[in-house]
């Protein structure tokens, strides 16, 4: 047990020198990340605890990522719900008073394989999603100036009510530049934050560089990379990705409204299939929900009675709860799965509804595991 706690209980080291200037990943990269179409997941999801180096964080793109000299930089802040346009540099965003935000973020399409592997839902053949497992998460601390104090360099106007952050990442299937529209009550939330930073050190291109919106809670598509422009507006803003992609929806495609906070949900930090030698195990795994702090997460072995796994508390209103167990673990075939619950009452499902576009899976996973003799 205490070789587990070693390895585990603290962050990964960071390797410098993985991360090209140009977004892609060099060294022994590939022997630590799956192809995922365009972008990259961790092939194991041992994630760290407190945070993820950046070197182990999951990448999101659809295209080349964008080049940009910092010193020529601009974001432009616009709309009908701004009192003047105004064009502010990456000098002008440092001036700005620096927030530090400890928040996990993970794209809504996490887990999207499980609605096959698990729901027994076959992707569309002609599907361009990612199909990511269970990796396309990490927890990172985020600094930079809130999105309220960007706003305010041009002024709101009383009719301002929604916000639209747009990324330079152009050359997408989208046909349009990327962008997401937020409430202004989460846009000015003290916590969402134009991240100039993450783990200490400026944004890296492939993660955002050298701007980014950071919405904790909220699913991954609404923190924006490669900020241009920001559009502030008393009417909703439209866009292919708000009005289209990142909705609720019934399994006949029914619109339930936008896809806004993460659902409560759990998963192991073990590979899939993972394969372990027998005999006493500590097992660790990841809670989270944008919803409400994790006040519980249970464990079963094949299908048994739930138990409860030990918390993690970080200390933070948008970390993710890391949890752990041990169990003596038998030569054979096994799955092991947890459900977690919040504090508003919110728990994992047992199963869940068919989603068209294959975001927000939240039901509870079996996970299997394979457990050989012990050398």
């Amino acid at each position: 047990m205490v070789g587990y706690r070693a390895k585990y209980w603290f962050c990964h080291t960071h390797q410098p020198g993985l991360a090209g200037q140009n977004g892609g990943m060099r060294g022994d990269a590939t022997d630590r990340f799956a192809q995922r179409g365009t972008s990259l997941e961790p092939r194991t999801p041992h994630l760290g605890i407190e945070q993820t180096p950046v070197d182990d964080f999951f990448v999101c793109k659809v295209g080349d990522v964008p080049a940009f000299d910092p010193a020529g930089w601009t974001l432009d802040l616009f709309g009908d719900g701004v009192e003047r346009q105004v064009t502010a540099s990456l000098a002008d965003l440092q001036a700005l008073p620096r927030r530090t935000v400890r928040s996990w973020l993970e794209c809504a399409g996490n887990g999207r394989s499980l609605f096959n592997i698990v729901g027994d839902r076959p992707l569309a053949p002609d599907s361009n999603d990612t199909p990511w497992m269970l990796g396309a998460m990490g927890m990172a601390t985020w600094a930079g100036p809130t999105l309220a104090s960007v706003l305010e360099l041009a002024g709101l106007v009383p009719e301002a009510a929604w916000v639209s952050p747009v990324g330079s990442d152009h050359p997408n299937p989208e046909r349009e530049p990327v962008r997401m529209c937020l409430p202004m009550d989460k846009a000015t939330h003290p916590d969402t934050i134009v991240a100039l930073e993450m783990n200490g050190s400026p944004l890296e291109p492939m993660h955002g560089a050298p701007a980014r919106l950071l919405v904790p809670g909220w699913v991954g598509a609404y923190s924006v990379k490669w900020l241009e422009g920001i559009e502030v507006s008393s009417d909703w803003i439209n866009s292919w990705r708000a009005d289209t992609y990142y909705r609720l929806r019934a399994p006949d495609g029914t619109d339930r409204g936008p896809a806004t906070a993460h659902p409560v949900k759990s998963s192991l930090a073990l590979d899939w299939p993972a394969r372990l030698e027998a005999g006493a195990v500590e097992t660790l795994g990841y809670a989270r929900s944008g919803l409400a702090p994790i006040t519980l997460v249970e464990w079963r072995l094949d299908g048994g009675p739930w138990d409860e796994a030990e918390l993690i508390d970080l200390k933070s209103d948008w970390a993710w709860t890391p949890f752990r167990f041990e169990w003596e673990a038998a030569e054979g075939e096994h799955t092991i799965s947890t459900r977690a619950t919040d504090a508003a009452g919110n728990q994992q499902p047992a199963a869940m509804d068919y989603h068209p576009n294959g975001v927000l899976w939240n039901a509870v996973i079996p996970h299997p595991v394979v457990v050989e003799r012990a050398s």
